[in-house]
């Protein structure tokens, strides 16, 4: 699932490329991909991208919003001619001929090109809302881990009443946004704290510690443009990050710990693959 480096990302390359753009079709492929009138997006110009955790909001001429949800599979991906630029969940569709099989709407701009939401489990969605209605759906989210509203008092207040496992914990965005299983997993192996152990019982100078290890291993991870699981669309320029080269523990069962070299292990955590060192990791 694309987390929010990558959904950063996809942010920062569409920002490019789209703003300033003329709306001038909407194909509607899948229903279920789409809530919205299409009288309201035809014609309008795209004015800029925000993001709140992982929901892209695309701003309108009119005062409306399209909000995009990539979930689990989707994509966006701007094609003009031979270039092409945006992101999501690598599969083929990154570099096959478009639309596919997995193509669910279809954004032509008045100059020809075009943006496509692909989304191969149908998960994702795009709903269209005043702006105002859409930056009011998402008020109950939590900041981002980086912004500087989070501070280590807050999660510390907030983890004293909390029994669930610290991982499960930060990963929750109705306390911090941000933080998915990859960077969840490197970072509680940074700060080097067990993701089994109780949120409740993390120490004040110990969150301190994960706080900045989290906004490092997400920095770091906006940095690199995310992160690019699948090997073999790693290199393909404008769409694919480079933070799987850096992982300290996601993926990497069976391999030397960072810290300390011990063995990496694997285990279920509230239903996530996660990754860490039982040795340095308390």
């Amino acid at each position: 699932m694309p987390e929010l480096p990558e959904v950063e990302t996809v942010r920062r390359q569409l920002s490019q490329v789209i703003v300033g753009r003329e709306i001038a079709d909407v194909q509607v492929l899948k229903a279920k991909s789409w809530n919205g009138e299409l009288k309201d997006v035809v014609g309008q110009k795209v004015t800029g991208i925000d993001r709140r955790s992982k929901v892209l909001l695309i701003r309108l001429a009119n005062d409306h919003t399209l909000m995009v949800h990539l979930k689990m599979s989707g994509q966006l991906i701007f094609v003009d001619g031979e270039f092409r630029t945006g992101g999501g969940h690598p599969t083929a569709d990154w570099i096959q001929d478009l639309p596919s099989g997995h193509t669910r709407v279809i954004f032509t701009f008045a100059d020809g090109t075009k943006l496509f939401f692909n989304d191969q489990r149908i998960f994702g969605w795009i709903r269209l809302l005043s702006s105002e209605a859409a930056d009011r759906s998402l008020e109950g989210l939590a900041p981002d881990v980086i912004d500087p509203l989070i501070t280590a008092e807050y999660l510390f207040e907030k983890s004293q009443r909390r029994s669930i496992p610290i991982k499960q914990f930060i990963m929750d965005n109705q306390i911090v946004a941000g933080v998915g299983n990859i960077y969840a997993c490197d970072a509680l192996n940074l700060a080097k704290i067990s993701p089994l152990r109780p949120a409740s019982s993390i120490p004040k100078e110990k969150m301190i510690r994960l706080l900045k290890a989290m906004r490092e291993v997400v920095e770091l991870g906006i940095e690199l443009g995310g992160a690019t699981a699948h090997g073999k669309y790693v290199h393909v320029t404008g769409l694919a990050g480079k933070y799987q080269d850096k992982m300290r523990v996601y993926g990497k069962k069976g391999e030397p710990c960072p810290n300390c070299g011990a063995m990496i292990i694997k285990m279920k955590l509230g239903g996530r693959g996660t990754f860490y060192c039982p040795n340095c990791q308390k």
